[in-house]
């Protein structure tokens, strides 16, 4: 998918245009930096990191070039907020399988290049969700290489990240820590209060 399709792609996405501030986050995922934090106003949108992301990911991709974190953990402080988090994460990745044709075929395809098994009728992207009361799914387990959606309460998130996760037993511990881990730190960045 090449940078200057992403208005097109998001709009197939989502139903709408991209906002200002999803434009420049989408110019800087791409060139591989990742803000500190997204501060934006409830109502604006803030959920659509997750088509961003994804998108950005699949233009580094077409260029054989990835540079961003193969796995987005969206955290999340309740728990009907990271079920609705998962709904916008499955749509998405709903649309991504189907392509579509132009832009969203040209994006599945980056996406499956980076997968373990390219030929392989899974989604290039996988979605899993941690938080009480649902059992992880282990989609962003199966393969590395494969972008991943995980979204989860902060807990369920936290004790992964220190070596305590819930369920899936004391040897899984390290793994998921560094699954979830696995990233670059940066700073804050100001450019979207």
């Amino acid at each position: 998918m090449r940078p200057e399709a992403f208005a097109e792609a998001f709009e197939q996405i989502t139903g709408h245009h991209p906002m200002g501030w999803q434009r420049r986050l989408f110019k800087e995922f791409v060139g591989g930096d990742l803000p500190g934090v997204c501060d934006i106003p409830t109502g604006l949108g803030k959920t659509s990191v997750l088509q961003i992301w994804l998108l950005a990911v699949a233009c580094q991709a077409h260029r054989k070039s990835v540079t961003l974190p193969r796995r987005l953990v969206y955290v999340v402080n309740r728990r009907t907020v990271v079920d609705q988090a998962t709904d916008e994460a499955l749509s998405l990745r709903t649309s991504i399988r189907a392509g579509g044709g132009g832009t969203l075929s040209h994006a599945r395809a980056a996406l499956q290049s980076l997968c373990f098994d390219p030929s392989s009728d899974d989604s290039p992207v996988a979605v899993s969700t941690l938080r009480g009361e649902f059992a992880d799914n282990r989609e962003w387990q199966a393969d590395p290489g494969r972008p991943a959606i995980i979204i989860g309460t902060v807990v369920m998130i936290g004790s992964r990240l220190l070596f305590s996760s819930y369920g899936g037993g004391w040897k899984m511990r390290g793994f998921n820590a560094g699954l979830v881990g696995h990233g670059r730190a940066r700073g804050l960045n100001e450019r979207y209060h």
